[in-house]
């Protein structure tokens, strides 16, 4: 992906800290998701830095078919072959019982396969795409990616997500404007047990949301109740009767008897509001 550009000059300082904490390594192993950071970091390493490099991308049932796509298309874009790993977390009791502190054994379990497989294909280091936002909030995976000794780049440089996408958008990655994404686990309360089923019949709920025309959005399931997180801008989409009556039928055919609009709107790590409210860790 060749491309005459220029970075915008008011991120000069922090782009010179990203290639400063890149340029030292020789061949840089790179979790790889698809998503508008990690696309980023595996750009700017093969592309600007013209660093050799290793993507890895994680098949999981974590992981929903869009995003797996998604994956594919991107990689392929910036001009590198993906790695592929498959971990089925489903039938790993910890990540199964799904506990308030999954996200640390997740990022523990599956991060450390990847720096693994990275490593065995001659990777001197392991990055993500970790950016300095995601320091706010509760963030059980980051003393994960400490312990296992992987790289953050994007945080080490200062970067967070609205200046990523705007170096993304000059660079040419479709994935510049792409609504951030996480792993399904995140749509179900701590302790429910999760299974195949589950994670694949909300994923299909949420692809039809997309197909409807949704961009930023999360279906969260309360037993049989299905729980939609959109932008507030799109609220009026749902009064739309072909919109609201083809939700409810598919919705309905998925196993949900109940279909809501949260008016809170979409916001990232809902479930937590309740960790960070009882003060549990």
């Amino acid at each position: 992906m060749e491309k005459t550009f220029q970075f915008p000059a008011h991120l000069d300082v922090k782009i010179q800290a990203l290639t400063d904490a890149l340029m030292p390594h020789d061949r840089i192993g790179i979790a790889f998701s698809g998503g508008v950071d990690s696309s980023f970091l595996l750009w700017f390493a093969h592309c600007r830095l013209k660093k050799p490099v290793t993507a890895v991308f994680v098949e999981s049932t974590f992981v929903g078919r869009s995003e797996r796509e998604n994956a594919d298309r991107v990689a392929s874009e910036i001009g590198v072959v993906l790695e592929k790993i498959v971990v089925d977390p489903t039938v790993i009791p910890v990540l199964r019982d799904n506990p308030v502190t999954r996200c640390y054994h997740c990022k523990k379990e599956v991060m450390g396969r990847v720096r693994e497989r990275a490593f065995e294909l001659g990777c001197c280091v392991l990055a993500d795409g970790s950016h300095a936002g995601d320091s706010v909030g509760y963030r059980p995976g980051k003393q994960a990616l400490l312990e296992l000794g992987i790289l953050s780049p994007l945080a080490v440089a200062g970067l967070v997500k609205d200046e990523i996408r705007e170096l993304s958008r000059p660079a040419g990655l479709s994935v510049w404007n792409k609504p951030s994404q996480s792993c399904l686990a995140t749509r179900f309360p701590y302790g429910t047990a999760l299974t195949r089923d589950l994670l694949s019949r909300v994923d299909r709920c949420e692809e039809i949301l997309r197909e409807l025309g949704f961009g930023q959005l999360r279906v969260r399931v309360h037993g049989d109740l299905a729980r939609i997180e959109v932008t507030p801008q799109a609220f009026p989409a749902f009064a739309r009767e072909e919109i609201r009556t083809r939700i409810l039928r598919e919705f309905k055919e998925l196993g949900f008897h109940f279909v809501t609009i949260d008016l809170a709107g979409f916001r990232s790590g809902s479930w937590d509001e309740t960790i960070r409210k009882t003060g549990t860790e």
